[in-house]
């Protein structure tokens, strides 16, 4: 598949009226680049759940632009967001989910599960005259669907950002701005699980296998994307957070990468590890360290990708949850 067959699938399946000289976000295109090379495979959900969920599909063709595919010709090393600055802690991946899924059982979190995703991300756009190289694009998504699986995802526009975190506001759509609202008539969304999943270890590892296709060789990278599939279309509940953390928990190749403070400035510790499938990236997940919630994602280039320009360790993407009452804030 080349570009021009990708850009002319993706027009298929977009029903957004997106301007075709709009930037391309990064993440959005290597995420359509790995569904291009493995859709064929055997074990693969098709089309609608490559990512594991309608949701995280949604997502993508709401975030990427059609039939523009580019990068500046400037290095862009210094234009993807700052990493994380983390503090070294003593335990072990183990000891840290179990302090998490202690606080999981507080009470504070909700009482049943929702069929609703409201995340805020990044995505890296470009400029094409290279007037401003780059800017970072926020973007509230908010999932929200029915049990006869109708239900819709919002696109908001939040603040943009350069790579020093300073706003940038011209030529970028005012925040609040709804730049996608994608429609699920009945029976049209496709999620993971259509109904609340099961608070138990073997039902989230369930589910977590189905997403990321990965057979019984689960690593604790692909549980971390199974579980970015899965809070992409459900609120989870406390004793669900916990079992599905210890899926990653039970998963090899975990390690704790230390405390931090998230990109909305909440208390987090960091948990990382590398997928099966993409082994030049390596994704840390984020634990609420007063909930024990999983609150974010994170995408980080373990080698030089010289199709996109950027070299290790740049951040890729982040995806941050449990963000409601911030966007309530913005409103």
């Amino acid at each position: 598949m080349n570009d021009d067959d990708l850009a002319r699938a993706l027009r298929r399946l977009d029903p957004a009226r997106t301007p075709l000289d709009a930037p391309i976000p990064l993440a959005a295109e290597r995420r359509a680049r790995a569904f291009a090379q493995t859709a064929q495979r055997p074990r693969r959900r098709p089309v609608y759940a490559a990512w594991g969920s309608a949701a995280a599909v949604v997502v993508l063709v709401l975030a990427i632009v059609t039939g523009v595919f580019w990068m500046p010709n400037t290095p862009a090393s210094a234009l993807t967001p700052q990493p994380l600055v983390f503090t070294a802690v003593s335990d072990d991946a183990s000891q840290v989910i179990a302090q998490a899924q202690r606080r999981l059982t507080d009470g504070s979190d909700p009482s049943e599960p929702e069929r609703r995703s409201l995340s805020l991300g990044w995505y890296f756009s470009g400029s094409p005259d290279e007037a401003e190289a780059t800017v970072f694009r926020r973007e509230w998504v908010d999932v929200r669907w029915n049990e006869d699986l109708s239900g819709s995802v919002v696109t908001t526009v939040a603040e943009a950002t350069n790579a020093a975190g300073d706003e940038v506001p011209t030529g970028e759509p005012t925040p609040g701005t709804v730049v996608g609202d994608l429609q699920f008539v009945r029976n049209q969304f496709s999620p993971l699980s259509p109904t609340a999943p099961e608070p138990t270890v073997d039902a989230m590892r369930a589910l977590v296998l189905t997403s990321t296709g990965a057979g019984d060789q689960l690593t604790a990278g692909d549980a971390m994307l199974g579980a970015r599939s899965l809070l992409g279309e459900w609120t989870l509940t406390g004793p669900q957070q916990a079992a599905l953390l210890e899926v990653v928990a039970k998963a090899p190749g975990l390690r704790v990468v230390g405390t931090a403070f998230d990109r909305v400035g909440r208390p987090v510790i960091g948990l990382a590890a590398v997928p099966s499938g993409l082994t030049t990236s390596e994704a840390t997940l984020l634990l609420s360290a007063d909930t024990g919630r999983i609150v974010g994602y994170e995408s980080k280039l373990l080698a030089d990708n010289p199709s996109l320009r950027l070299p290790a360790g740049s951040i890729t993407d982040y995806t941050l949850w449990d963000v409601s009452d911030r966007k309530a804030d913005a409103e």
